[in-house]
């Protein structure tokens, strides 16, 4: 029979709870210190290549990571053994998927793992941190020293269906303003991205006059979803990496004409769908990394579209 004694009860009854990991004050540094430098967003360097991040990882926003890169989920809340950021400060620095690489600064140690684990078994909550998600918003916020400018895409946009906003959140995407006050729309599904299909696109047809940012980074649509994309006319960013769409769906594109960015990183489309990107003449940012496109055909892409950066890797 197990026994206690008084004091040993009311000492126990008195311990405080363990108070819940501060993602600002006690996460951020160690991920700052460990992957910040190889996974934030594109960036040119000294020489003018756009520099991407890693794996297609980027961490300096919520929505980055727990969207992740190429190799899965960077968060997957509850679950450190299916989060690819707990996972790769796991790694030995030999590694080459470890973070921070070697030759990048000192692995963490057993505590900063530690962290980062509890951090996300108790369902990688980030408090008031925002990163680049409020970077837009920030800037045209009202009392900001900066000139508020109008956009000409939001000309005539009506508002977007507030039942249609919300089918689409409870989906898993993020779903917002691209700045304040707009009614342009940043849409980017972050969350069940492996049951996100052709279907689900189909529901965005009733916002194809507000939608701008589109993010549909490692779901499985197909080149059928292309099509309804193609309509999305205020579209100037699109991101389709790790999908199955093909040149026939980039081709699908030809009616783009305000695009000015798109990710499609570990897709199959090759060097047939240039023509069509060519005649975006407003293109000015293309990944192309684990794709089918060649360097020729990169290089024959960027001096079609002058000022233009074209990356395969």
């Amino acid at each position: 029979m197990l026994r206690f004694s008084l004091p040993s009860l009311f000492l126990a009854a008195s311990l405080p709870a363990t108070a819940e990991i501060n993602f600002r004050t006690q996460v951020l540094p160690v991920l700052g210190k460990a992957c910040a430098e190889c996974h934030k967003a594109p960036q040119k360097d000294s020489s003018g290549k756009v520099q991407n991040p890693k794996g297609g990882l980027r961490m300096d926003a919520p929505s980055h990571l727990l969207k992740g890169g190429s190799g899965g989920a960077g968060i997957e809340p509850g679950d450190p053994d299916k989060s690819l950021v707990y996972q790769r400060v796991l790694l030995p620095q030999e590694h080459e998927d470890a973070m921070p690489p070697k030759g990048k600064g000192k692995p963490l140690t057993f505590a900063e793992t530690e962290i980062v684990k509890n951090w996300i078994l108790e369902g990688a909550k980030f408090g008031d941190w925002k990163g680049s998600d409020a970077a837009t918003t920030a800037a045209t916020a009202p009392g900001s020293p900066a000139k508020r400018t109008a956009d000409p895409l939001a000309a005539g946009v009506t508002e977007a269906p507030a039942d249609v906003l919300k089918k689409i959140a409870d989906l898993g995407a993020v779903v917002g303003p691209v700045s304040t006050d707009s009614k342009l729309l940043r849409i980017e599904f972050v969350a069940n991205t492996s049951t996100i299909t052709d279907k689900t696109v189909d529901l965005l047809k009733p916002l194809a006059g507000n939608i701008t940012d589109l993010d549909l980074s490692n779901t499985k649509i197909t080149d059928a979803s292309m099509a309804t994309i193609g309509t999305f006319t205020k579209l100037t960013r699109l991101s389709i990496g790790g999908t199955s769409v093909t040149d026939a769906g980039i081709a699908s594109l030809k009616g783009l004409v305000n695009l000015d960015s798109l990710n499609a990183h570990s897709t199959q489309v090759s060097d047939a769908a240039l023509a069509t990107l060519q005649s975006l003449r407003k293109l000015k940012q293309v990944h192309f990394w684990k794709s089918r496109v060649s360097a020729d055909g990169a290089k024959s892409l960027q001096k079609a579209l002058p000022g233009s950066s074209v990356s395969i890797d």
